[in-house]
């Protein structure tokens, strides 16, 4: 190979390289908010109790020195609860969070999956300021919050109480100082009612969307001091997925290895993964739904099927028996009712089907037919054995 070959595939290497280097750090980072019915009560402290159920992401906020943050998210299908503790060491008199998000464009205000693309108009904003004065903000160029809490064009009142009226923003938050770091919590709903003609965003998504978000820790004294991880709030490539994807559900073997068919008789095991951690379900294995409605009502369970499953401290439930010795013939369905009301939940409930046609496990009729014929067989054979003994 001559001189040039060689400087060209060089070359080459050095671009592909940089090349895949860059697509990596494009890659957002991933949080995933789980369903949960334990709600935080909104006092700006992370009580342990409020949390615990909770995965804890740690972050670097990067500024003038790296600051090392906590981030917990989940939600209870109305409401996401985004709980922020950042080892700040100091207070200040202007002490800010904010929450900034990149949804889809919907030509309004807004809504559904991110877009990666900071759209004037369409993205919402929240911030909580140390006093407890509650900010909110939208996009239009650069980033706009008001600092009254609300927008009387949108007919919403000042949030005080709590309520969830639809008079009112429907979002709260709290802030605290402990020791030495602060504490900050939210509550936002999916669907806001805080858009108008002074501020024309509102967040407006659902539990199948993906949405970007960015937190930011802020203090203006002695300077302006800027925190956020992997760049500004005003670089949408760096914002962390928000998503909400159910737990997930299996029916498996012995060994947790994934099995949609079996025989009768044969017991019937389920595994799973992104649970709560500690916790129990409701759970069903119902006859085969061809297709799975949100709010389809969870039909009856198969007799003989288990009622619950629990995980373990990881949010695992691992290869448990479901249905033993099933004598039944069918295809069938399973579930998890995640949130306890006797429907099924799209985005919350975890569901097995799809895997056998439309099911997701069967007990098909060929297949017990010859087990049972195989089982004959050496029963047969084992009492001519035992016999011929016998004779001899």
């Amino acid at each position: 190979m001559n001189k040039i070959s060689v400087i060209f595939v060089l070359c080459v290497f050095l671009v592909a390289s940089a090349l895949c280097k860059n697509v990596t750090a494009a890659i957002p980072i991933h949080i995933n908010a789980k369903y949960s019915q334990n709600y935080p009560t909104i006092d700006g402290f992370l009580g342990s109790s409020e949390w615990n159920d909770t995965k804890r992401y740690n972050i670097t906020l990067v500024g003038d020195t790296d600051i090392e943050a906590w981030l917990y998210v989940k939600h209870n299908g109305t409401h996401m609860y985004f709980g922020i503790l950042v080892w700040s060491y100091a207070t200040h008199a202007t002490d800010e969070f904010a929450i900034a998000f990149d949804e889809g464009n919907d030509g309004g205000s807004g809504s559904g999956t991110r877009d990666f693309a900071l759209t004037s108009l369409q993205e919402d904003l929240k911030i909580c300021y140390s006093s407890d004065v509650l900010q909110d903000g939208y996009y239009n160029v650069s980033w706009y919050a008001k600092d009254v809490e609300i927008d009387f064009d949108a007919a919403c009142d000042h949030e005080t109480d709590h309520s969830t009226s639809p008079s009112e923003i429907e979002y709260w938050e709290g802030s605290g100082w402990v020791d030495d770091h602060w504490e900050c919590e939210f509550a936002i709903p999916f669907v806001g009612n805080d858009d108008g003609t002074s501020d024309v965003s509102a967040l407006s998504c659902n539990v199948t969307d993906v949405i970007g978000i960015k937190i930011q820790y802020f203090y203006s004294a002695p300077a302006e001091n800027y925190y956020y991880p992997a760049g500004s709030k005003s670089e949408v490539l760096t914002y962390a997925n928000l998503g909400f994807v159910p737990p997930a559900i299996e029916s498996c073997d012995v060994t947790g290895e994934k099995k949609d068919t079996f025989s009768l008789y044969e017991d019937i095991r389920v595994n799973g993964t992104g649970f709560l951690t500690s916790a129990t379900y409701d759970f069903y294995i119902v006859e085969d739904v061809v297709t799975w409605i949100d709010g389809l009502v969870i039909p009856t369970r198969v007799p003989g099927t288990s009622l619950s499953i629990t995980s373990d401290t990881d949010g695992i439930v691992l290869p448990t028996t479901v249905w033993s010795d099933p004598s039944t013939i069918g295809a069938y369905d399973i579930i998890v009712d995640i949130n306890g009301n006797g429907q099924y939940d799209e985005g919350i409930d975890a569901l097995d089907n799809n895997d056998e046609v439309t099911a997701g496990f069967t007990i098909p009729e060929f297949l017990s037919v010859i087990t049972l014929l195989l089982t004959f067989s050496l029963a047969t054979i084992l009492a001519i054995v035992v016999r011929r003994k016998h004779i001899i």
